[in-house]
């Protein structure tokens, strides 16, 4: 890969961390000749006045401090842009920031080298649509969740189908549709299976279904899972990533397929993924408090 000539840079400052490791990476890449613009409080923070101007801008690769959530609100801000995002991890489990707030050093050396790799990851969008003709869409990498729209936490009666062919009724919690990136966040605890994310597929995990019968079903990416509500008098709630949600009227569908956008995400080491899986989730190992 090329060495980015403009990197743009936020951080959870929530992160006790947060600063000093944006502090480090920011002399780092400078020595390196990168120029780097913060988004607006972490330059605040950090003293840089007016770093935080246009700070999105036409930036090479886009560089962010914190867990999973932060990342995930990365790809918000950046919109579809297509710019690379590289997670640096500040404590937690951090799947998706796979790089460790300790290797920053190396991190900046395979930027300032050329030395890392890009992966383009497939997001969902799910579109409401009401009797109304209104729709509304949202986007997400991980997952979307279909679940009762308000704090009742009622179970919802919905009924599935896929590419047009109904699959099932069932009554449920709600639903996750999930990619296989997003196959290691809320699908798999509750109870959905990892599926390795270079494959072409999603995941749709009932939450707490009241059937033994029901289990999460894996489809190709390319279709299409439509989700309609028959429980009269009750509204749902569509949910991407955690982190945008809508209200959908007791009388609207949604329906839950490949995005048009995909986030390419970057990668500073050749660890295989069944070796995150061992590392980060204990997959196949012996608890750690044993």
């Amino acid at each position: 890969m090329t060495a980015p000539r403009r990197v743009s840079l936020q951080a959870n400052l929530s992160k006790a961390s947060a600063v000093p490791v944006a502090r480090s990476l920011l002399v780092r890449l400078r020595e390196g000749g990168v120029e780097v613009a913060m988004k607006p409080d972490l330059a605040f923070a950090l003293g840089e006045a007016g770093a935080g101007e246009g700070w999105m801008q036409e930036a090479d690769l886009h560089v962010c401090l914190g867990g999973d959530g932060t990342l995930l609100h990365a790809v918000r801000l950046l919109q579809g842009r297509g710019t690379p995002i590289l997670g640096i991890n500040l404590g937690g489990l951090g799947f998706l920031t796979a790089v460790s707030s300790d290797d920053v050093e190396t991190c900046c050396r395979a930027l300032l080298t050329g030395a890392y790799r890009v992966e383009r990851r497939s997001m969902l969008r799910a579109i409401t649509r009401g009797t109304d003709g209104k729709q509304v869409e949202l986007h997400a990498l991980n997952d979307v969740v279909v679940d009762e729209g308000t704090y009742t936490r009622r179970a919802v009666v919905l009924r599935m189908s896929i590419d047009a062919a109904e699959v099932g009724t069932f009554t449920a919690d709600g639903v996750i549709v999930s990619t296989a990136t997003g196959s290691t966040a809320y699908s798999l605890s509750a109870g959905g299976p990892i599926v390795h994310p270079s494959l072409p597929v999603l995941v749709a995990t009932p939450i707490c279904a009241h059937s033994l019968s029901i289990r999460p079903l894996v489809f190709g990416q390319e279709s299409t899972v439509e989700l309609e509500n028959l429980l009269a008098g009750v509204s749902l709630k569509v949910t991407a990533d955690g982190q945008d949600a809508q209200r959908v009227p007791p009388d609207a569908s949604v329906a839950i397929g490949l995005s048009d956008r995909s986030v390419p995400l970057v990668f500073v080491d050749d660890r295989p993924y069944y070796e995150i899986l061992r590392t980060k989730l204990n997959w196949g190992g012996i608890p750690k408090n044993r």
